[in-house]
């Protein structure tokens, strides 16, 4: 899990967005986290860290600057397509046990039900405060079928002018209570491979949905699968 910051000093930082470490010197998220509207273009990447606040843990984080910035070329606001990026890393990454590329999914279809989100977003809508421990969720998959129903007042609008595309995932709890928040942004959304057992692939990037955590609210997520030549491209360059 990467953490992406913002702020010209490293005193001053502001966690904003969440990533997720691919190689040693590349970073993935969304394209809507390369620039903050008060703190300006994203400059800072931590790495391996559970608690921004204590560091009694075990872990051991690494902070990086960014040195170079890729945003998918047809990412276009206001609309919410293609919110995908690559960050790229100011030196290379020494890895460790809490420090790993991630794997990603390649294959558009998958039979898992439910994934797996991990941030440090807000744990309430109302709250403006972020969350200072790496928390998770498991959220259920919506199909796309499923989530227009959802959406369909804002289909047209300035963020889904097309409706919810293939290379869009859909993910919640209808019920309520659970959800991805501001803050958790250019973050993971995980399944559990099961080859070999306990590690997980990357199907998703949270990019942004209605309400944090309301009934009938299910966020959306970039589909990775969907870019997988194009972050190759870059990254085995």
């Amino acid at each position: 899990m990467a953490i992406i910051g913002y702020g010209a000093l490293e005193t001053d930082i502001s966690w904003m967005c969440g990533g997720t470490l691919v190689s040693d010197e590349w970073v993935l998220t969304a394209a809507h986290c390369g620039k903050s509207r008060e703190k300006g273009p994203a400059k800072w990447v931590r790495l391996g860290e559970l608690n921004l606040e204590d560091s009694d843990d075990d872990a051991q984080p690494q902070d990086f600057t960014i040195s170079e910035m890729i945003l998918h070329p047809d990412y276009k606001l206001p609309a919410r397509y293609h919110d995908i990026a690559l960050f790229k890393l100011s030196t290379k990454v020494v890895f460790s046990g809490y420090i790993r590329p991630a794997c990603l999914q390649a294959e558009e279809h998958f039979k898992d039900t439910t994934g797996i989100a991990i941030g440090y977003g807000r744990m309430d809508y109302a709250n403006d405060a972020q969350s200072k421990h790496l928390l998770k969720v498991t959220l259920n998959f919506v199909t796309n079928t499923d989530c227009v129903k959802y959406y369909k007042n804002d289909i047209g609008g300035r963020q889904i002018p097309e409706g919810i595309r293939d290379e869009q995932l859909c993910s919640g709890v209808l019920e309520g209570g659970k959800d991805t928040c501001q803050g958790d942004s250019g973050g993971p959304l995980q399944v559990v491979l099961e080859e070999p057992y306990c590690m997980y692939s990357v199907v998703g990037v949270t990019s942004f949905g209605k309400f944090c955590g309301f009934k009938n609210s299910p966020a959306i997520y970039t589909r990775v699968s969907s870019y997988i030549q194009w972050i190759e491209s870059i990254v085995w360059k």
